[in-house]
């Protein structure tokens, strides 16, 4: 049977009480306007504010809004369960402290050109020099042990058909997932279709990168290539 909706966009919430409301009221009302077929999912999780009752009462308020809460942390773990929940024939993933409306809605109209592709955001800036050094050493990274040619592994918005999802099997439950998918689409022959991202500055809040952050990244780069060489 097929689905009535045609985008599921799914986004993890943590520590987002001050801009998360706001934030899915102009996606709700543009991509309204745009006419796009679309449901919103939020997942919350590791967050220590109320997030959670804030987007409950958006869902309450707002059709086609979906509010989760989850007790383990991880930016990859809110994604796959809003992926399992989500009723939509082409799924998305963002990252909504970041994200706004008009790169979303371009994300999204340029996959309608193509449902065989995976789009994937690309930021064309960021905001001081410790996080365009951080990001550089992370994609050289990347680069270097997985032979992927993206400009930019953790960009996003990401966006997908149904059957490319269950082909590519994500199961990375860290910010891997990011990675997952470009080297999972690579090997399936999945082309990628990167999209720039214009706008990449904070809805609200302070930025969480610091050095720690560049750690934790190579930390979690590095788990992930022994679980996906040697542990499979």
């Amino acid at each position: 049977m097929k689905n009535s909706i045609d985008f599921s966009v799914v986004f993890p919430v943590m520590n987002q009480a001050d801009h998360i409301e706001p934030v899915i009221r102009s996606y709700h009302k543009e991509l309204t306007r745009q006419k796009i077929s679309f449901e919103l999912i939020a997942v919350v999780n590791c967050t220590k504010d109320n997030s959670f009752e804030i987007c409950k009462k958006v869902a309450e308020e707002l059709s086609n809004v979906s509010a989760y809460e989850l007790k383990g942390c991880g930016y990859g773990l809110g994604i796959l369960h809003g992926l399992k929940k989500a009723r939509g024939r082409y799924l998305s993933y963002l990252n909504c402290a970041r994200i706004h409306t008009p790169d979303l809605v371009r994300a999204l109209k340029h996959f309608l050109v193509d449902h065989s592709v995976v789009v994937h955001g690309v930021r064309l800036q960021r905001e001081n020099e410790k996080r365009r050094l951080g990001s550089l050493l992370y994609n050289l990274f990347c680069r270097f042990f997985f032979m992927i040619p993206n400009r930019d592994i953790n960009g996003n918005p990401n966006i997908f058909s149904r059957k490319n999802y269950e082909k590519m099997r994500l199961r990375f439950t860290d910010s891997m997932i990011d990675l997952e998918i470009l080297e999972k689409a690579k090997k399936l022959n999945i082309p990628i279709v990167e999209v720039p991202v214009f706008d990449y500055s904070r809805h609200g809040g302070s930025s969480t990168s610091n050095l720690k952050t560049i750690f934790r990244l190579m930390k979690e780069v590095m788990r992930y290539w022994l679980k996906t060489r040697y542990f499979s």
